[in-house]
């Protein structure tokens, strides 16, 4: 090829990945894709995210510390069969592709813990690989079936393994099929911050005592799944979106609706010794407003 048509073909390609990086693919037949889903009614981090999640992408998911490896495990599920609800019928399963050290320090998913979840034990296929590098391979074959409505991949090792160039691969197969891409880091518990990658989102998980918030909303014991989370980069950026990088979101998962809440979607009264040590001036705002 002469060096005016190889000058040529590079401008070609960093027009396409130009079209790519501003959240289209040429290449998509899925005009629907690029539109956001929300991941709950009303809720916060749909308006973060200006309208919620895109499925023809890659999404990130750490544990926030040590011991919060499950429940990024069970956020990623949540998010999955979010994604699954909203989905055509034809989308109905959830691949979880697992490496098997991530298997062995997070154990297996359970049958009837996924069903209490709102996931159909049925709809989901699990995949086992030896190490990050096959996981990868199986993750990025996944995301081009587009009878699936989520892709999960597990890894532990997933630092050495990953970066610009594997990711791009996961979000190509991702945006080409319409497939959402779930990359679950659970070995890098304190250190999303260092991957680096191509992904949409990446989140940061902290678990979050149930009962605590059962209570505190008046719903029987143990409550619902719930979560404490940090957005720790969004592709747009944080200027476009506005949120706080050290702001810690608490959400619930409602199973039955098969969707996201804020865990305090209302204020709640003070305890007594937060409250005005003079009663009658409460009386009299409250005599104003009525």
């Amino acid at each position: 090829m002469s060096q005016r048509g190889s000058s040529a073909r590079v401008d070609f390609l960093r027009q396409r990945i130009a079209r790519i990086e501003a959240g289209g693919s040429a290449e998509s037949t899925l005009p629907h894709q690029d539109a956001p889903v929300s991941l709950g009614e009303n809720f916060s981090l749909d308006r973060m995210l200006h309208g919620g999640l895109r499925r023809g992408a890659l999404h990130e998911i750490a544990p926030g510390r040590a011991g919060d490896g499950a429940a990024a495990s069970g956020f990623a599920l949540a998010l999955s069969a979010r994604f699954a609800a909203k989905a055509a019928e034809s989308r109905s399963s959830i691949i979880w592709i697992v490496e098997d050290y991530a298997r062995l320090e997070n154990g297996a998913p359970y049958g009837p813990g996924l069903a209490l979840h709102g996931v159909d034990p049925t709809r989901l296929v699990l995949v086992h690989t030896l190490n990050a590098k096959e996981s990868l391979w199986a993750m990025e074959e996944a995301l081009k079936c587009r009878a699936a409505a989520a892709v999960i991949g597990e890894i532990w090792s997933l630092e050495k393994a990953y970066g610009l160039a594997a990711s791009r691969r996961l979000v190509l197969a991702a945006q080409k099929s319409g497939t959402p891409g779930l990359m679950l880091a659970s070995g890098m518990a304190r250190g999303a911050h260092k991957l680096s990658s191509s992904a949409q989102t990446r989140f940061e998980i902290f678990s979050c005592v149930g009962p605590r918030l059962a209570a505190a909303r008046g719903l029987p014991l143990p409550g619902l799944a719930c979560w404490s989370l940090r957005i720790v980069k969004a592709r747009a950026g944080p200027d476009r979106f506005g949120f706080d990088r050290d702001k810690l979101l608490s959400i619930l998962w409602d199973h039955e609706e098969a969707c996201f809440r804020d865990a305090f979607p209302l204020p709640l009264s003070s305890h007594a010794r937060n409250r005005s040590d003079h009663p009658a001036d409460a009386r009299a705002r409250r005599a104003e407003v009525a």
